[in-house]
């Protein structure tokens, strides 16, 4: 029979081994990771008729292609 500290060192292993585990099988997943390289850009006010631009620069640093489907001005 298992002693308490023993025990607890047991269902301590048993659930890192899970957790280490768990890693290791989405680790072959790959996701796609998006980095902006700077804070939301402010326009400040814009009129009517008048064109602004600003270059928003993403980095994808996960391990799958990143796909822009939509963006949205907010």
């Amino acid at each position: 029979m298992f002693h308490r500290a023993g025990f607890r060192l047991f269902c301590f292993m048993l659930l890192f081994g899970f957790i280490v585990g768990a890693a290791f099988v989405h680790a072959g997943e790959g996701k796609p990771v998006a980095v902006f390289d700077a804070a939301p850009h402010d326009f400040g006010a814009v009129f009517e008729g008048q064109e602004v631009s600003h270059d928003f620069v993403i980095k994808n640093t996960g391990t799958a292609d990143l796909e822009i489907k939509d963006v949205k001005a907010g």
